[in-house]
């Protein structure tokens, strides 16, 4: 459907580590660095080419539930603590929104948002 009507925007979530490589997080960065490559060729060969936009989205810690599913005590707390500065999901929706909202002639590339107290 987009090919035939050349316009329509791909969004991929993303992650912050697809931009880095934390430590003992290569396999989880390289499936994210992954995600930006396979964006960004769609970005330069449907954008380019077929006038169909190509954005990433990508979040740092987000507060969705997850520290509720760590059932080992030394990695719920050390989850709790990392989610004790991540932003709402309603912030990440914020970003899609702005993602989606540019003129036809705007693509947004990658959109990284992080909390303001992740240091990395």
């Amino acid at each position: 459907m987009m090919l035939r009507q050349k316009s329509g925007h791909i969004l991929n979530m993303d992650s912050v580590a697809g931009h880095q490589v934390g430590d003992g997080a290569g396999v989880y960065s390289a499936t994210k660095f992954f995600v930006q490559a396979m964006t960004e060729s769609m970005r330069r060969e449907l954008g380019v080419r077929e006038g169909i936009k190509a954005s990433t989205i990508s979040p740092g810690v987000i507060d969705t539930g997850w520290t509720d599913k760590v059932t080992d005590p030394a990695g719920r707390k050390a989850a709790q603590e990392l989610n004790a500065i991540a932003i709402s999901p309603e912030s990440i929706a914020d970003a899609v929104v702005y993602a989606l909202d540019q003129p036809p002639d705007v693509t947004v590339n990658d959109l990284v948002i992080s909390p303001t107290h992740q240091n990395w």
